[in-house]
């Protein structure tokens, strides 16, 4: 802003340029401010996200996590209250409703059938990155109702995402089973890795296949031999 003094003797007339003063946009610190603490918060919650997907929500712990996104635990509490409050946000991070199915863009069974196969195959079970599901079930349903909560509305997210994929079923609603799908997914997937390296596991892992797709196997049953 340039600012113009005037002579009084001179009827108004400009004597001088006093001074010329720049301002500073308001506000554009705090804004930068602002900026790294989100990113801070999410390299935070990546490096949470990493740990409890492979170990499980207790493995990250506040200094391991705060260690693993490269910062020092004294910095914890300007993100988070507390470590419930840090295992909430890791929860909703990792539980995405379709993460690892997203590229797929079929619809219906076909959707459905190919969600299922690569969902429940040796790949992603021996995949440490793989499906955060199995490795936080047990420590969810004991740990604090804030958490089961967050949980929760991941899987309620999860079995939306699934639901109009699921086809009509004898006695059983799209979302019953949408949430049975869920069942034998999860489930499924938490009992191969933990039966690895045993036959059971790739047993476990085809019967769920076979028992979330009754429709595959009525189309690969070929036609019906006659009994006469």
């Amino acid at each position: 802003m340039v600012m113009i003094l005037f002579d009084s003797s001179s009827m108004g007339t400009p004597r001088s340029v006093a001074s010329i003063s720049l301002r500073r946009r308001p506000g554009s610190r705090a804004t930068r401010r602002g900026t790294k603490k989100r990113e801070t918060h999410e390299r935070i919650l990546r490096s949470g996200s990493q740990i409890a997907r492979r170990e499980g929500l207790r493995a990250a712990s506040v200094p391991r996590v705060m260690r693993g996104a490269g910062l020092t635990t004294g910095g914890f509490y300007a993100h988070f209250p507390s470590k419930t409050a840090m295992d909430v946000e890791i929860v909703r991070a990792m539980l995405r409703p379709l993460r690892g199915l997203e590229d797929i863009d079929d619809t219906g069974f076909v959707w459905l059938q190919r969600a299922v196969k690569r969902y429940l195959s040796v790949a992603h079970r021996d995949n440490v990155d793989g499906c955060a599901y199995p490795a936080v079930l047990s420590e969810i349903a004991s740990g604090p109702g804030k958490v089961r909560r967050a949980f929760a509305e991941a899987l309620e997210r999860r079995v939306a995402a699934f639901e109009p994929h699921a086809p009509a079923t004898a006695g059983a609603t799209p979302r019953e089973r949408a949430l049975a799908t869920m069942a034998l997914t999860i489930g499924g997937l938490l009992l191969a890795r933990a039966a690895r390296g045993n036959p059971i596991s790739e047993e476990m892992l085809s019967a769920c296949r076979t028992w979330a797709l009754p429709e595959a196997l009525r189309d690969n049953s070929g036609p019906q031999r006659s009994s006469h």
